[in-house]
């Protein structure tokens, strides 16, 4: 026998219909609904469809006379019954949507250690100009590093480093925004290679954007990478008023980039 992934209010709702009559038929085809995206979109149309009908105008009607017609006590049933199955969907929908809300966390988990553990290598036929973006991005009108950044410290962001290497972090002028940016931007132009450092419980080595840079001379780190590249990279990428620096760095890598 096949059953519905999606909810067909015909076939489940008729004109007599019960609380007893419509959960039996809704909870058999859910059994059949393995996948939880799919149970959810049931039980959404489900919640939709009994929002978008009424219940009887005399669900508030108390039984005072034996002579009332049929018609009216079948109506008082089905009101009594409307209110009672949407509570029941309600309920099933609130838990079935925080599985969904569950497996989303997650995945974003999965996503954020995964961002936790890369680190970056530049293309060998950039290489020669890592010198050129460091002076670039040191230079005051660049609003980015600090005027004094070593270069040996800066060349240490593109290196599988472990955090005690890190005696001088970089201090960045601009807002984090900027920084990650600017590192998605690289990425993206396949100036710069994501690489994986591999993750254990022992593991000496992380993001390098987590221990090279700090926001102000007191040397205090920015929130971890990981939870901000996520939130960063892709469709949700946040705009930044330094932008027109960033394409500078990257005409630099790319001299074919018109750079207005």
């Amino acid at each position: 026998m096949n059953y519905n992934t999606t909810f067909q209010s015909l076939e489940i709702f008729c004109f007599n219909y019960t609380k007893d009559l419509v959960v039996s038929r809704m909870k058999i085809e859910l059994r059949y609904i393995k996948l939880l995206s799919e149970r959810y979109e049931y039980l959404k149309s489900a919640r939709a469809f009994i929002r978008s009908i009424k219940p009887n105008e005399h669900s508030d009607l108390i039984f005072s006379s034996v002579h009332m017609l049929d018609i009216d006590k079948q109506r008082i049933e089905r009101a009594t019954a409307y209110y009672l199955i949407k509570d029941w969907i309600d309920e099933e929908f609130k838990k079935v949507e925080l599985e969904v809300k569950k497996e989303r966390n997650k995945a974003e988990a999965v996503k954020q250690n995964n961002d936790a553990q890369t680190s970056f290598k530049i293309k060998d036929e950039y290489s020669y100009l890592l010198k050129s973006m460091w002076e670039l991005m040191k230079d005051y009108k660049s609003n980015m590093i600090s005027y004094d950044t070593r270069f040996d410290d800066f060349e240490k962001v593109f290196l599988k480093i472990e955090e005690k290497d890190i005696i001088n972090p970089i201090h960045w002028i601009g807002k984090k925004a900027t920084l990650l940016r600017l590192f998605d931007d690289l990425m993206k132009n396949k100036i710069l290679i994501p690489k994986n450092i591999g993750w254990n419980s022992n593991s000496k080595f992380t993001n390098p954007l987590d221990i090279c840079f700090v926001k102000d001379e007191k040397c205090i780190q920015f929130l971890k990478w990981k939870s901000s590249y996520s939130k960063l990279s892709g469709d949700n990428r946040r705009k930044t008023n330094n932008q027109k620096t960033i394409d500078k760095i990257i005409h630099l890598f790319k001299a074919d980039i018109n750079i207005k």
